[in-house]
């Protein structure tokens, strides 16, 4: 007879269950809020990217055309903003003489004043000079960005963008896009990138998507085992001819990552249709067949292996009384 549970193995039960429940718990917590952290980490990496890499630097041109020649003042002066103003004088960078000036007098001494007009008007070039003309960068930046907001290399960049897209659609453009990328593939190092980033940005990017026609399982790599794979066309004429058959072309997906994989053309009557959408395979690819859809779900695993390897674990795990 089983002899009656102790209360330390009730203990030890109930603390082991304890435990269980709470390691589902934290798994479940993991599995829930995951993929809402991983989106919203490579949106703000996105986000960043695009400030580090494209509205900085644009907004960073737009601001010393304003700032750093004659026209530019112009227009600063039409929203309000003199750069030869006391607002942005900047004692530090001005000549010697003029600063002993400035300590003796102050700002508003006659002597002082002519002498900073015609310091400005010896170096008021096309090109203008800040420090030679004794003007602080930064709160003159400041300034100009209270009346251009830094939004505004957001729309030079849609901007840039759409002009890009436009001339690559013409004639022209596509000629220079052609000699760029040569360009490019003839430079040492950075032919050994650009062909493959460009690949890369056109496979997610580019108006002709891959369309598939069918979602079906295939034989690859070998029988016995099988693949999902997507028929993409009916394949070569020439594989047709020379083998007597109909031969598809497939492509078959690689986990984790479904944009690379393997063309195959195979006998279409040896593939499986799959009652399932294009979605829903990519799905169950990236997850390594984690994520099976609902309609092709088996509801036990052992439901879904053969029937004798299971009778050959349970004959392995019997004791030899039973199989006497």
């Amino acid at each position: 007879m089983d002899q009656p549970e102790s209360r330390k193995q009730r203990r030890k039960r109930s603390a082991t269950h304890r435990a269980q429940r709470k390691k589902s718990f934290f798994l479940r917590g993991v599995v829930t809020v995951l993929p809402a952290v991983l989106t919203l980490f490579i949106l703000v990496t996105v986000v960043q990217f695009a400030k580090s890499y494209v509205t900085t630097p644009i907004n960073t041109v737009i601001y010393w055309c304003l700032e750093g020649n004659g026209l530019g003042w112009k227009v600063l002066r039409s929203v309000g903003i003199d750069p030869l103003s006391d607002e942005f004088l900047n004692p530090e960078t001005l000549p010697v003489e003029l600063r002993s000036q400035l300590d003796r007098t102050g700002l508003g001494s006659p002597a002082f004043r002519n002498g900073l007009a015609a310091l400005h008007e010896a170096r008021s070039t096309a090109l203008r000079d800040l420090d030679a003309l004794a003007i602080h960068p930064e709160k003159l930046r400041d300034a100009v960005k209270g009346v251009v907001h830094p939004m505004i290399g957001v729309f030079f960049s849609l901007l840039l963008v759409l002009t890009a897209g436009y001339l690559a659609s013409g004639f022209f453009g596509r000629r220079m896009i052609s000699g760029i990328d040569r360009a490019m593939q003839q430079v040492p190092v950075i032919r050994s990138v650009y062909p493959y980033a460009k690949q890369l940005v056109e496979f997610f990017l580019s108006d002709t998507e891959m369309e598939f026609d069918t979602v079906v399982a295939a034989p690859y790599p070998s029988e016995g085992v099988w693949a999902i794979a997507f028929v993409t066309s009916e394949g070569l004429k020439s594989v047709h001819e020379h083998l007597g058959g109909r031969y598809v072309s497939c492509f078959v997906p690689t986990s984790p990552m479904p944009m690379t994989g393997f063309t195959v053309f195979i006998e279409a009557r040896r593939l499986i249709p799959l009652p399932i959408s294009v979605e829903e395979a990519l799905r169950t690819t990236v997850s390594a067949g984690g994520l099976i859809p609902t309609s092709e779900m088996i509801d036990q695993l052992e439901a879904g292996l053969p029937d004798a390897p299971r009778q050959e674990g349970r004959q392995a795990a019997a004791s030899p009384e039973e199989s006497a």
